[in-house]
């Protein structure tokens, strides 16, 4: 592919950016297991729904320790116990659209894992959570290797959560108090609002979209799981190198993060091809490997937070094209390189 005219023009103004905020942007890029790029790699950042690519691969090490059946059914209000209306961006009723699903219906939980990583359903995240149980996941930190990672903790809980304001306090002095709150204390109330809404239908209703502002989100997204292009990089290497992982374990990992393959004009160009990208008001996050069919080999990852508005919707309007032009285009990752190295 070819960058020419306004599509061009639009991706400069993406490289800009990266060059000129340091502080608001990473980017590490592999290609061949060489890294040719890493600007500011060591960075922590909020990792938003980029973070599910551990779950996924701990949905996959339980499946093939046989500790779960992908193909066990599991009705749909079981993860609708999790859905907040407005928290996702529409992810979880898109899933449920794309396979034709409501709430009386049955998915497999294959099916479940599918939808945390392609649409990025929060409800099917946090009922995986449950399911797989957070020590397990978190101790995919370890053997991955991963030196900075911030511990996995309840995504839609910690949603909510900040927008449970006590009714005898104003939202300054609520703010005030999240931020000062220590992590381990804020993980502690996520677990116990997971709790209740695993136990308690009522409390869903408590959620009122109107009490999470733009200040409340920012304390959540601020809390996300952290951590860096580089770690992230390595994660999509292993999953890549088709070496690393147990072949059980890469089997059910080809199903889950290779959704891209769907497509037939990428089933034409690559062997393979994965990706999880994340977003909230504040943060962009993308992580992505593919083999060509040549076996050329690209891992990517990068990551962008504390954004205004303005520079959110100037990214995100160009983040399809931007992760496009890595990945079809050698010259553009040239000029990467050249102006971020």
């Amino acid at each position: 592919m070819a960058t020419t005219g306004v599509s061009a023009q639009h991706l400069q103004e993406v490289i800009k950016f990266i060059k000129d905020n340091p502080k608001k942007a990473a980017f590490v890029l592999v290609e061949q297991d060489k890294k040719v790029l890493n600007y500011n790699g060591n960075q922590l950042m909020p990792l938003a729904s980029a973070a599910k690519t551990i779950i996924a691969i701990e949905f996959a090490n339980q499946v093939a320790s046989k500790k779960l059946d992908p193909q066990q059914k599991i009705v749909v209000s079981e993860l609708y116990k999790y859905y907040v209306p407005s928290t996702d961006g529409g992810a979880h009723i898109a899933w449920l659209k794309s396979i034709k699903k409501k709430k009386g219906d049955f998915v497999s939980l294959l099916q479940i894992a599918k939808g945390m990583i392609e649409f990025s359903s929060n409800a099917n995240t946090e009922y995986l959570e449950d399911l797989l149980g957070l020590a397990n996941i978190n101790r995919n930190i370890k053997s991955l290797k991963l030196k900075e990672h911030t511990p996995y903790f309840y995504f839609t809980a910690g949603a909510l959560m900040t927008c449970l304001k006590p009714e005898n306090i104003d939202e300054e002095t609520w703010a005030k108090q999240l931020k000062a709150m220590p992590l381990e204390e804020y993980r502690k109330k996520c677990e116990s609002n997971h709790l209740k809404l695993k136990t308690d239908p009522a409390f869903i209703k408590t959620f009122n979209f109107k009490n999470l502002s733009l200040r409340l989100q920012k304390i959540w997204s601020d809390r996300l799981v952290a951590s860096t292009t580089a770690n992230y990089v390595s994660i999509m290497q292993k999953i890549n190198s088709r070496n690393y992982f147990k072949a059980e374990v890469q089997r059910t990992l080809d199903q889950i993060m290779e959704w891209p393959m769907a497509n037939p004009d990428n089933q034409n160009a690559f062997r393979h091809l994965g990706q999880k990208s994340g977003s909230t008001a504040f943060v962009l996050t993308d992580a992505f490997y593919l083999t060509d069919k040549k076996g050329g080999k690209i891992s990517c990852a990068f990551f962008f937070n504390n954004l205004t508005e303005t520079e959110n919707a100037m990214i995100d309007r160009n983040f399809g094209d931007f992760e496009d032009a890595i990945i079809t285009d050698p010259a553009f990752r040239k000029q990467l390189i050249s102006v971020l190295k």
